[in-house]
């Protein structure tokens, strides 16, 4: 692996790279797998000017290139057969809808397609919100200190959540449930797998996401050997100066909008076992 690659710094010209060597790299797997010839499907400015308007929402700048250059490939993921005992499991039709929704039947693209797969963004849409409601409504009773002492009744803490998330930064579905962060005026745009107050970092960047996601079609990897546990195991390579900056970014350090909090819930004082960084060791940082 050449260590001394530089990935193009405009980010038009580095999604058309990661465009054409993913598409270069698909065109060489065996025929028998999924991914084999696999092609991004871009979108127009007219089509994503007319998302904006169907879903009453705001491509950030970097999403929005993301989307006229890659937005999805021409795949779909496999559909896993449910196992028997949860196929015989009888629901009411209401709980149905609910599943359906969350879950519509209709196989998703790999990457979310905003022209086919409409039920999948109306649900994504609306993933966030809910989890996070999720969490403050559920048996874990979650409640940010930024918030102040939580109140007496459910109507009162709807109302102080809401408060906070109309001011957060947007995070709109790029890939299952994880979403890429708008602008919020200063600070880094991660990608965020959400599950409520039980979120974390996918991802510091677009780049960085692509970078990750696509580490094998970009000739990311290398081999490294645990001394500790006495075995090999792959992972990014090192050596690169942006990937090096990127995977050793601190979540205590990080300067993120809003969202941090939620990112760091679970960080308690005497829990030296939490994630901060894809290379930054594990453990107890600055509060």
């Amino acid at each position: 692996m050449n260590t001394m690659i530089s990935f193009p710094e405009d980010l038009t010209d580095f999604l058309i790279w990661v465009r054409e060597t993913t598409e270069a790299y698909w065109s060489k797997v065996s025929s028998e797998e999924l991914i084999h010839g696999a092609k991004w499907l871009p979108l127009s400015d007219s089509q994503i000017d007319e998302l904006e308007a169907t879903y009453a929402i705001k491509f950030d700048v970097e999403h929005r290139a993301f989307l006229k250059i890659l937005h999805t490939i021409d795949k779909h993921y496999e559909i896993e057969e449910a196992p028997e005992d949860e196929a015989d499991y009888q629901i009411t039709a209401e709980q149905k809808r609910i599943a359906e929704f969350w879950n519509p039947p209709n196989r998703p693209s790999y990457f979310y397609n905003w022209i086919t797969d409409k039920e999948w963004i109306v649900s994504r849409l609306a993933w966030v919100e809910d989890m996070l409601m999720g969490s403050i409504s559920g048996p874990n009773t979650s409640w940010l200190r930024s918030w102040g002492p939580p109140k007496e009744t459910m109507e009162e803490k709807i109302v102080v959540f809401k408060e906070w998330f109309q001011k957060t930064p947007a995070l709109l579905p790029i890939y299952a449930h994880s979403f890429l962060m708008a602008d919020g005026g200063h600070g880094l745009k991660p990608v965020i797998s959400v599950y409520g107050f039980d979120s974390i970092i996918v991802a510091w960047s677009l780049r960085h996401f692509l970078l990750r996601k696509f580490a094998t079609e970009l000739g990311l990897t290398a081999k490294y050997y645990n001394e500790e546990f006495q075995e090999e195991y792959e992972d990014m390579v090192r050596g690169i100066p942006e990937l090096d900056a990127l995977q050793m970014i601190s979540l205590a350090e990080a300067d993120i909008p809003y969202w941090k909090e939620v990112l760091r819930y679970y960080h308690h004082q005497y829990n030296y076992n939490w994630w901060e960084g894809f290379w930054v060791p594990y453990g107890n940082p600055k509060k």
